[in-house]
């Protein structure tokens, strides 16, 4: 599997959030996973659970549409 690491400013601008709100949709609001800790000093997201994430929020969202 060869799946882009997206640290925390890159999984932000992925969203369209600040990195702010992305800690509070972890911490706060259990959203979204935490970043995961992929080595020392290398911390972040996967791209493809970001885009799977993504997808399921707009599926809810056209589920709850119609």
């Amino acid at each position: 599997m060869n799946d882009e690491i997206l640290n925390v400013g890159e999984a932000s601008k992925m969203l369209g959030v600040d990195r702010t709100t992305l800690w509070r949709m972890y911490a706060k609001y259990k959203m979204i996973a935490p970043p995961a800790r992929f080595s020392a000093g290398r911390t972040g997201y996967l791209r493809s659970y970001l885009e799977k994430w993504m997808q399921e929020r707009m599926n809810e969202s056209l589920q709850n549409f119609g």
